[in-house]
């Protein structure tokens, strides 16, 4: 096998391995009983008046009618050698009447919580979902799993 063929087989298997690594970064939506729920990437919102960065963290959700959907959406903080930060949680509690997609959001401060393990000034965040559904009937889905959103580095 020439030289060049060689190559190009392995930068073929290269671009291989890295295509699961490139949709890694891709939120997840979960659908359950007529609702679908899809945690979006943290976003710098603002610096507060205090000078601390304000995160931003949006989730968009759709329903058809008759429903009524019980969110947790809970902000955690990525760590590479330790089970990830609890940073928070918010309830979102949304009817619908007619089917709609709404976008809820909630805006923290960025924490302070990594070591110098972890590299200097950095914070990794990231929001997970999980939800059930209550329909007009009356019946009450199961809670889903968690979706994670796409992890986002931010500078102190």
């Amino acid at each position: 096998m020439s030289f060049s063929r060689k190559v190009a087989l392995a930068l073929t298997g290269l671009a291989a391995l890295a295509m699961p690594l490139a949709m890694a970064g891709a939120a997840s939506a979960s659908t359950s009983a007529g609702c679908t729920v899809t945690p979006l990437k943290p976003v710098w919102d603002h610096t507060n008046s205090t000078g601390d960065k304000v995160i931003r963290y949006d989730t968009k959700v759709y329903c058809d009618a008759g429903r009524s959907i019980e969110i947790l959406d809970e902000r955690r903080d990525q760590d590479n050698f330790s089970l990830d930060d609890f940073e928070g949680s918010k309830i979102y509690d949304i009817p619908f009447d007619s089917a709609g997609t709404v976008t809820e959001s909630v805006q923290v401060v960025l924490p302070d919580a990594d070591d110098w393990t972890e590299g200097p000034n950095t914070e990794e965040m990231y929001h997970a979902v999980g939800f059930q559904v209550t329909e007009d009937n009356g019946y009450v889905s199961t809670w889903t799993d968690w979706d994670d959103s796409p992890v986002v580095q931010f500078h102190l």
